[in-house]
């Protein structure tokens, strides 16, 4: 059960962007193993206050792995049970079956990371690599009231 933490991910990297908008990251991690079950892969840094609204990831490695999207405090805040390989490109959160809450989102309260946890794997080769992007909307407070509505229209 290692961990791993990708470019997006290092202690020194940040989203760039302003502190109102959103901001796109897209991260990759290389495999130099075969991948195993219980792998922690950290992907993308989220900063206090930021929510994510859109996630997707993928895999060009052969073999297939089942994986959850989430973070530190909840393993599949994102994506349950996935199913990536090569050959079925990026998977978006909330599409084909996978659970994203856009119905209530999830606000940061300290500084995290967009994690992939691997699950499963099925004949897993060395190489090939990991893929996320994030969209990160830094208008939504840590109160939960989001900048620029007023009575419930974006304005």
């Amino acid at each position: 059960m290692a961990t791993f933490t990708a470019n997006a991910a290092q202690q020194t990297a940040m989203p760039k962007g302003n502190r109102t908008g959103l901001v796109a990251t897209t991260s990759f991690w290389s495999w130099d193993r075969s991948g195993s079950i219980g792998t922690t892969i950290q992907m993308i840094k989220v900063p206090a206050g930021g929510c994510p609204v859109f996630v997707q990831v993928g895999s060009n490695n052969t073999g297939q792995f089942s994986v959850s999207v989430g973070d530190g405090l909840n393993n599949s805040r994102y994506m349950n049970n996935i199913t990536i390989s090569a050959a079925m490109g990026m998977v978006i959160g909330g599409a084909s079956g996978t659970v994203m809450a856009v119905g209530a989102p999830y606000t940061y309260s300290t500084d995290d990371t967009i994690d992939i946890f691997v699950s499963l794997v099925s004949v897993s080769t060395i190489g090939g690599a990991f893929y996320m992007t994030a969209i990160i909307s830094m208008d939504v407070q840590p109160t939960g009231t989001v900048v620029g509505l007023v009575g419930g229209v974006a304005g």
